[in-house]
């Protein structure tokens, strides 16, 4: 092999070895470019409140290639020895990187200078904190308007708190009778009975201004503490006394049954007042329960007597004086006192104003009843959705 032969072989081997040198220099630079371009070898921690997206890429310039993904670059004070100089696309990634940097710091600047705006956080940031259930929990708890006391009163019903009702229920009746009977055996209603159209006459001399002077007297007997003189000292002008006898007997034995009703009335009243005092007492039960069922009661009975009024009124009128005075006490002439006073037709209208009083009050008091009972209703169904809630 002469001399030029063997220079030119070494230039061959030398430029050979140049070649894969500079190959194997350019393949150890790429490895950590591609290295940093993986998603899945970034490091860091992404934070979905902080770190702002963009929905809207970069403009690049006209010989850069769009980025499909984050962009790592090799840092620029890099040691690497077989790094070589930044190429075109090399550069361009560079320049992405940082205008994303700059806007991600524009973005957090904006961020803490105005504190009072709202920063609007992308939708799959919300699952990156909590859970789809847990967010919903939170919102429905943050917008609800659902107010409820955390504790409701429950009503507790003792043992006199029953027998307030059921003595309120039981004195109804007789409050309700004894207001109507007051209300016949009065003036008003007695000129109003004398003086009205179709009242039959007496046929024995009395006008109707006899009638009300002389049964004025009656009734004001009927509500005094006087004995039966009062009705013994009224005489008529020719000097004979108007009532005999057994029509004071009579009056004396209606006075005490009239007073015996307003003494049940007047003790009813004072029972069911101390009885409503204690059940209104808070967490009590309240008097409405016994109200309402004696207005009931008390319409129900007197519907009965009404029917049996109705059906026949003379067995009625009798069998009433039967009950309540003794036999041969009740019974008088046409032409006495008593009878040409209060003929029979003063005691029917009697007893249908004074029964039509007692209903009408017994509905007013049942009415009066539900007072409240809007208030009652929504503690008892706040009580239920507590006891449920439990």
């Amino acid at each position: 092999m002469s001399r030029d032969e063997k220079n030119e072989t070494e230039d061959l081997l030398s430029r050979r070895m140049s070649s894969g040198s500079a190959s194997a220099a350019e393949k150890q630079s790429q490895a950590p470019l591609e290295a940093a371009n993986d998603p899945s070898t970034d490091t860091e921690a992404f934070d979905p409140i902080t770190d702002p997206i963009a929905e809207d890429a970069p403009e690049h310039s006209a010989d850069a290639k769009p980025s499909t993904g984050p962009v790592r670059v090799a840092p620029a004070h890099s040691t690497n020895p077989h790094s070589q100089p930044a190429t075109a696309s090399t550069r361009a990634a560079e320049q992405n990187a940082a205008q994303k940097s700059a806007g991600t710091d524009s973005a957090a600047a904006a961020s803490t200078a105005d504190t009072g705006a709202t920063r609007e956080v992308p939708q799959n940031a919300r699952t990156a904190v909590m859970s789809e259930a847990d967010w919903a929990a939170v919102s429905k708890a943050a917008t609800s308007t659902d107010v409820r006391d955390p504790e409701v009163p429950e009503r507790r019903r003792s043992v006199l708190d029953v027998i307030g009702t059921i003595w309120i229920m039981l004195a109804t009746p007789f409050v309700l009778l004894a207001l109507a009977v007051r209300f016949v055996a009065s003036g008003i209603f007695l000129k109003f009975e004398y003086f009205r159209p179709g009242f039959p006459a007496d046929q024995f001399g009395f006008s109707a201004a006899d009638r009300e002077h002389y049964g004025t007297y009656v009734i004001d007997y009927l509500h005094n503490f006087d004995s039966r003189r009062y009705l013994a000292d009224i005489v008529m002008p020719n000097g004979e006394p108007i009532f005999i006898s057994e029509e004071l007997s009579h009056m004396a034995d209606v006075k005490g049954l009239i007073s015996l009703l307003y003494l049940v009335a007047l003790v009813g009243i004072i029972g069911s007042v101390l009885f409503g005092i204690y059940m209104c007492r808070k967490n009590g039960s309240g008097i409405h329960a016994g109200v309402r069922l004696g207005s009931i009661f008390s319409i129900i009975f007197m519907a009965a007597v009404a029917v049996v009024a109705v059906l026949g009124w003379d067995s009625f009128f009798r069998g009433f004086h039967k009950v309540f005075f003794a036999d041969g006490t009740w019974e008088f002439y046409a032409d006495d006192s008593l009878i040409r006073l209060f003929p029979p037709q003063f005691w029917v209208d009697a007893g249908i104003a004074g029964g039509g009083l007692f209903v009408l009050l017994a509905i007013i008091l049942f009415l009066l009843s539900f007072t409240g009972h809007k208030k009652r209703r929504a503690l008892r169904r706040a009580r239920k959705d507590a006891a449920a809630e439990v």
